[in-house]
């Protein structure tokens, strides 16, 4: 299906969302859009979706204009959208939700296996490795997007907008839902509209990826003639070099603030020798599986540690829990905003005052002044977005959840912070603010002690870095040595030849 969105404008409540955008999707093309948070462009894929009207303009859908109106419409007319937060009946097998409002009856009664033949006779022809009688709630969010993408393709739908897909997905995941999709593009000629602030994702799976910043289109072309850096600076309108700050190295005679000596865990790793001074960020590289992020959660006291030591300041803190570690200093943002950081149907008020409760709530009793005062401290200075801190923080974007998350932690006031994937599931803009609010805070003689997937991000942010390697810190660089070829091959335990990555970390 070919799609064209001539002049399109959408407004909410006076608020100017998208703003007279055009461009065109080939039929059969995979098709990226991309921007930042707030661009109008998960708004753009549910208006090309019929879930949302245009105010201004039309979509024509293969030269047809006829105002698609609801989904069900959308539907009919060979169009789904699979959206962000997966839309299936959890307690309903995998075939009953394919066939779900159109089931097969004889005189009101359900008949399971007529709807079973259907669903395995449709998995087999497009090559789908799904149990038609397992429980959806019983899925990965892998397995529940495919289910989405193959209810959609019963449908007949030959135009499927997916609106961020990978962002809840493993990198094994992600390259698994990536082939479905260009095998269906090839083999059916469906079209797909990708919604992503994955600029790799779209980069390797994409034929065509359009741009828009601030709701307003700024360019669409081919994705082999972009790269990380160009689609990058398209979104932020300025150069992807002033996404990072200007490193400014801590004195020499800066004090160890963390330090840990023989640290082992058993299976996971063992002999970890690392220190990080005040006013320093150090960074961890390293494949998934070589330890990188059990060592932050050992070192925080969210898992045990057989033997060594964790020292704050040159104290030795012995086996602690997380309780243990805030009163010496310590803060760590988690991998998981969403499982381990963040209350999300809470507000982001309720989420920010959650460390600091004992000092804004003495002996139980709410100081709501001094409350107020210290959430709209830091909802200001970390620029969250939001139309009031009593919303849900279920309700902001990825890059303002993590801003949150970040808030919470630093009202405690913490002189040591771990950070574990800190810009996971965030656009390139929020990054942006989240290295500067990092760079910020070692200027201020914070201890930073930084794990990511991203070796862009660990170049780009770190004064140090160790390199783990099967459990092992098989390498330290210092600033002058940080260097993405280099550290990539130690990683990996390669030394000969020229390797480049953007994101090894999940290859």
């Amino acid at each position: 299906m070919q799609v064209v969105v001539d002049n399109v404008s959408k407004h909410f409540a006076g608020a100017i969302a998208l703003q007279n955008v055009s461009f065109e999707v080939c039929s059969g093309s995979i098709h990226g859009l991309v921007g930042e948070n707030g661009a109008g462009k998960s708004t753009l894929g549910k208006l090309v979706g019929g879930i949302l009207q245009a105010s201004d303009g039309r979509v024509i859908y293969d030269g047809d204009d006829t105002l698609v109106s609801s989904p069900r419409e959308a539907i009919e007319r060979g169009i789904a959208v699979v959206q962000q937060e997966l839309v299936l009946c959890q307690e309903l097998t995998v075939a009953e939700n394919i066939c779900l409002g159109r089931e097969n009856t004889t005189l009101g009664f359900l008949r399971n296996r007529e709807s079973l033949r259907e669903f395995n006779q449709l998995r087999d022809e497009l090559g789908f490795d799904l149990d038609g009688r397992a429980r959806v709630g019983s899925l990965s969010i892998a397995d529940q997007q495919q289910v989405e993408i193959l209810k959609a393709l019963s449908r007949n739908a030959r135009l499927i907008v997916l609106d961020e897909p990978t962002s809840s997905l493993t990198p094994t995941e992600t390259r698994h839902l990536h082939q479905v999709v260009k095998r269906l593009a090839k083999d059916r000629e469906t079209t797909f509209i990708y919604v992503s602030h994955f600029l790799d994702h779209i980069l390797s799976s994409c034929d065509a990826v359009t741009v828009l910043r601030n709701g307003k289109h700024i360019q669409t072309g081919p994705a082999k003639d972009e790269t990380h850096g160009s689609l990058a600076a398209a979104m932020l309108g300025r150069d992807l070099s002033d996404v990072f700050p200007p490193k400014k190295a801590p004195p020499p005679t800066s004090a160890v603030k963390l330090s840990t000596s023989g640290l082992t865990r058993r299976r996971k790793f063992e002999n970890i020798n690392i220190q990080v001074k005040a006013g320093e960020i150090v960074g961890i590289a390293g494949l998934v599986g070589s330890g990188r992020s059990e060592v932050l959660r050992s070192i925080f006291g969210a898992d045990e540690f057989q033997s060594g030591m964790v020292a704050i300041d040159g104290y030795p803190v012995g086996r602690h829990t997380p309780i243990m570690a805030m009163r010496n200093g310590l803060a760590m943002v988690p991998e998981s905003r969403r499982e381990q950081g963040l209350f999300l149907e809470h507000s982001i008020a309720e989420n920010i005052s959650l460390i600091n409760f004992g000092e804004l709530r003495p002996f139980g009793i709410v100081n709501r002044g001094k409350e107020a005062e210290e959430i709209r401290k830091w909802a200001g200075r970390l620029n969250i977005k939001c139309t009031s801190t009593d919303a849900l923080v279920s309700s902001l974007s990825g890059g303002n959840q993590q801003k949150v998350l970040f808030a919470k932690w630093l009202a405690g006031n913490p002189s040591v912070m771990l950070l574990d994937e800190p810009t996971r599931g965030v656009d390139i803009g929020a990054k942006s603010e989240i290295y500067h609010l990092i760079a910020e805070l070692a200027a201020r003689g914070m201890a930073i002690l930084i794990v990511s997937s991203e070796l862009e991000e660990l170049v780009g942010l770190c004064h140090r870095m160790y390199i783990m390697r099967e459990g092992s810190i098989v390498g330290e660089k210092s600033a002058d040595e940080i260097e993405i070829g280099a550290i990539l091959r130690e990683c990996l335990g390669v030394y000969e030849g020229d390797l480049h990555s953007k994101d090894f970390c999940n290859g």
